[in-house]
């Protein structure tokens, strides 16, 4: 009797308390005391950024800096990045431009997003000019791409280049399209110029208004009217073109003089010790020369076409290879690698060396990696890979494309790369 009547107050005296605390939680609205701001947001802030708020008089200003929303990006107290960043500057951004961060799933994303922040380009707060950018749209663009900005001392200078309008045939962040353009050559192209292409004064439009506009033509600037160009074959620049094509009349196939090879040695002469003529690079059935070299105009001064266009078309098991051990291991060293400017080191058919390689191997190597060069492990035709007999090289020890270990080794440069040679 005793022990129920015990365990009957005890279950009371639980209830008060239980009910003592929700009344308690109710009062107060929170288990723990907060402390109130002696101001609002942003006001309080303001207090000791004054500066700051003197950006909010500038032309463009960011919607949640306008809105007073401080803490949308920043950290009240503490956090681990400058400027009390709630996390790293990219990221943050990407968090409200959704468009933008979906657009990076495209195949081709602007070098400066990809290796950089967004605020190497846009402002936080405000700005003086439109989408916040830092500067004004041409001079941002050619802080980068400096060398463009030479080419406006040419005779003929496309309009949207010369007002600095880059994004006029440019998306910023990233396309599906190669060079940033917003949908194919010619479908960006036909929404200001009308195609009307003339060969002595008869028009080729027939022929032409479906070919991508920059197999002939630049869309920046040129020394040749109709921006010609800039690098291309003579005959065409000076737009002679009877000295390849049979006469051209109007309305019918245009043909040229002779077919595949055969047409460009006839002014290129076939050099067997600069060119394998049996290669299997310019069998007719791959299109001769012409699978390499674009035979109207480039951006080239050997007028060949965009490697990563053409090789992977052939080498795609080595550009899957590439792409996976880029996106695994972050492995991809070498410049011409990462940008698929194939012809930087390989020149098909133009080469008597291993793997078409522009010369010797160690002096294709060493034209950019010279300060390694001169430190390198033993080189040359008298030092000999015990496992081959063949004479010891970069891509020895060195992958091409792509590798698992640092400094693109084939094997871990500890132990691992020593004893594939050195048993003993």
């Amino acid at each position: 009797m005793n022990n129920r009547k015990l365990n009957s107050k005890n279950g009371v005296n639980f209830l008060s308390c239980v009910l003592c605390l929700l009344l308690f939680f109710t009062c107060s609205g929170s288990v723990y005391a907060q402390t109130g701001l002696k101001e609002n947001i942003p006001d309080l802030c303001y207090k000791c950024h004054a500066k700051v708020k003197e950006e909010l008089l500038r032309p463009q200003v960011h919607f949640p800096f306008r809105e007073g929303k401080c803490t949308a990006c920043h950290d009240s107290h503490a956090g681990n990045m400058k400027g009390l960043v709630k996390k790293e500057i990219s990221p943050l951004c990407l968090s409200c431009h959704e468009k933008v961060k979906n657009s990076l799933n495209k195949k081709f994303v602007h070098n400066a997003l990809k290796k950089g922040v967004c605020t190497d380009c846009h402002n936080a707060h405000s700005g003086e000019y439109p989408k916040l950018l830092v500067k004004n749209q041409k001079d941002l663009c050619w802080s980068c791409h400096e060398a463009l900005s030479q080419r406006l001392k040419n005779a003929h200078v496309h309009v949207p280049f010369q007002e600095g309008k880059c994004s006029s045939c440019h998306e910023p962040h990233a396309s599906t399209v190669e060079n940033l353009m917003p949908e194919q050559t010619h479908k960006v192209c036909v929404t200001c110029h009308t195609v009307k292409c003339t060969s002595s004064g008869i028009s080729i439009t027939y022929a032409t208004e479906k070919m991508d506009c920059i197999e002939c033509h630049t869309g920046h600037a040129s020394p040749y009217n109709g921006l010609l160009g800039p690098c291309g074959h003579k005959a065409f620049l000076e737009e002679k073109c009877e000295t390849c094509h049979n006469p051209i009349k109007a309305g019918a196939r245009i043909t040229t003089k002779t077919s595949g090879q055969s047409l460009c040695i006839s002014c290129h002469k076939l050099d067997a010790t600069k060119l394998k003529g049996d290669d299997v690079h310019i069998k007719e059935a791959k299109g001769g020369c012409t699978l390499c070299h674009n035979h109207h105009a480039s951006k080239s001064s050997k007028f060949t076409v965009k490697a990563s266009l053409i090789c992977v078309s052939c080498h795609e098991n080595t550009e899957k290879r590439t792409m996976f051990m880029e996106k695994a291991f972050k492995s991809i060293r070498c410049v011409p690698v990462k940008e698929r400017k194939c012809f930087e080191c390989h020149i098909p058919p133009h080469s008597q060396s291993p793997l078409y390689f522009s010369g010797d191997v160690v002096k294709t190597c060493s034209r950019c990696h010279s300060t390694q060069h001169k430190i390198s492990h033993p080189l040359g035709p008298d030092i000999k890979d015990p496992r081959n007999g063949q004479p010891v090289t970069c891509i020895t020890c060195h992958s091409m494309h792509s590798a698992r270990a640092e400094f693109m080794l084939h094997f871990d440069r500890k132990r691992q790369l020593c004893i594939q040679c050195h048993k003993k």
